[in-house]
């Protein structure tokens, strides 16, 4: 896969009974986004049942830096933040994610989104940690799993890796066996990997 210039926006949340029962009550905002220039696909949703249905998730793709930075100091902005925060009972994890290597809009739009926010251990290799995650990336994709990755413009090293799957019982099982439990073996070996499963709506 190559590296390209689109933009992962990531932002979870502990999620309000609001959200829980209703998400339509939230549509506002994102229905808003559909109009940005260089916005490529709005998704939103709940962490999957099997594993509590307590998280929410949103997150969105634009086409650059520059399509991100110019959205960020529109009104549209301000709009889709305040009506997200009633959706959220608590802080909002929001990261920027760059360099996107692959699309992550096939893995968004699966009945079963997986996330994995890699971060590197402390004194691991930078170099190590990317080629690792990258290998990760690529196996699923070359396997018939759509993924995508990209990395933090923090410059803290972190990574997310986005992948798309049927069920998350067929994630569990799958990611069990070869080419994939060697892969994601290294990478664990070089840092954390918090790994979630979401069900996301689609807002584009």
């Amino acid at each position: 896969m190559s590296t390209g210039t689109r933009i992962i926006q990531y932002t979870s949340f502990t999620a309000s009974d609001a959200f829980i029962n209703n998400r339509s009550h939230f549509t506002e905002g994102l229905e808003k986004l559909k109009t940005v220039d260089g916005h490529l696909g709005s998704f939103w949703g709940l962490q999957a049942a099997e594993e509590g249905a307590k998280t929410g998730y949103l997150v969105t793709v634009w086409e650059s830096v520059e399509h991100h930075k110019k959205f960020t100091a529109s009104d549209a902005f301000g709009v889709a933040i305040s009506s997200l925060k009633p959706a959220a009972a608590g802080e909002l994890t929001r990261f920027q994610f760059t360099g996107v290597r692959g699309s992550p809009i096939p893995g968004l739009q699966t009945a079963v989104t997986e996330f994995v926010i890699v971060r590197p251990n402390p004194g691991a290799s930078g170099d190590a940690v990317t080629a690792a995650a990258n290998k990760t990336g690529d196996s699923f994709n070359e396997n018939g799993y759509p993924a995508a990755l990209g990395k933090s413009v923090q410059g803290d090293g972190v990574y997310i890796v986005v992948i798309g799957w049927p069920s998350v019982a067929e994630s569990r099982a799958t990611v069990k066996k070869e080419p994939f439990a060697s892969g994601i073996g290294a990478l664990a070996a070089l840092a954390t990997l918090e790994i979630s499963h979401a069900v996301l709506d689609k807002h584009t």
